[in-house]
């Protein structure tokens, strides 16, 4: 069986090459419970409050990240309509930057409802991956950044999966030693204190997926442990040049399972794997990404 179809979640792309922007909506099976956590701050969403603890909504029926900042999250509408649903939520990178300072839009939302499937799996400049670049705080330091996912069978039958567009202010590095992608001779933390760096350039955004049975409070402190997997991937994160978001959904699939295991280690075995599944996300969404304007891929930087 398909790893999507396994999850229960419908992936759908928006990719404008030309400008260099796109989006990317998941469509859970029959709707999923959904935690979320915000750590950078400088975010842009629709509708996350709808499925805070206090909210009101309890199954989200789509999760979108978009390019194009904030006025990209127009393709969300287009989304709802498309699905007829209010309850769908989202958050953007901000990718204006680069490309013709383009937007998607709603009939963009529509598109990418429409070509939803359980065999998108393109990793790279796909969907809102296309303008994600990276290490924007000094020019030797820039990459292209992407789309990118990691997915495993963690007990008979239970899945979990990491998707991301990696768009940091910061550097894509090596999980244990900060040198994975950077120049020789590694970096130095002052040229962040000293640069340039504009507003609203950047931005990291994941959402984990699992076909396992959890509620919202659950899904909630999964969010927060899997930051731990971008922390140990981006350096610097969660910056006040950052609005990095995790979204955690447990989609009601025919394919949902419960684990014989009691909510308190359910928690932290999902948590754990989310922070791995991650992190090899991040990495996947940057080796398989191609070049942009003056942002060499790692492809072009490292790979002779």
């Amino acid at each position: 069986m398909k790893l999507l179809k396994k999850l229960g979640i419908k992936i759908g792309h928006y990719s404008d090459f030309e400008n260099l922007t796109g989006a990317t909506v998941f469509i859970p099976d029959n709707g999923a419970d959904i935690g979320i956590d915000i750590r950078g701050s400088d975010t842009g969403t629709i509708n996350t409050p709808a499925f805070d603890v206090k909210g009101a909504d309890k199954l989200a029926k789509a999760v979108v990240l978009c390019g194009g900042s904030t006025r990209g999250l127009e393709c969300a509408i287009g989304v709802m309509d498309k699905l007829d649903t209010p309850s769908v939520c989202g958050a953007c990178i901000y990718d204006r930057k680069v490309g013709k300072d383009e937007r998607p839009k709603i009939k963009d939302g529509y598109k990418m409802v429409e070509n939803a499937s359980y065999d998108n799996l393109a990793q790279g400049n796909v969907g809102v991956g296309v303008g994600a670049t990276t290490g924007k705080w000094k020019k030797k330091y820039r990459m292209k950044g992407g789309f990118g996912f990691s997915i495993k069978e963690v007990k008979e039958n239970a899945y979990i999966g990491a998707f991301v567009v990696t768009n940091p202010a910061g550097n894509v590095i090596k999980t244990n030693n900060d040198t994975f992608y950077y120049e020789k001779g590694g970096y130095d933390i002052n040229d962040f204190y000293n640069t340039k760096l504009a507003r609203q350039t950047n931005t990291t955004l994941a959402v984990i997926v699992t076909n396992i049975e959890m509620q919202k409070d659950e899904l909630i402190k999964v969010s927060e442990m899997a930051h731990d997997g971008m922390a140990r991937s981006i350096f610097p994160v969660h910056t006040n040049y950052d609005g990095d978001i995790v979204f955690s959904i447990s989609p009601h699939s025919k394919n949902r399972v419960k684990l014989k295991m009691d909510d308190f280690k359910l928690v932290n075995f999902i948590g754990i794997y989310a922070q791995n599944l991650l992190s090899e996300a991040i990495k996947n969404s940057v080796v398989n990404a191609d070049s942009i304007e003056d942002f060499p891929s790692f492809k072009e930087k490292y790979i002779k």
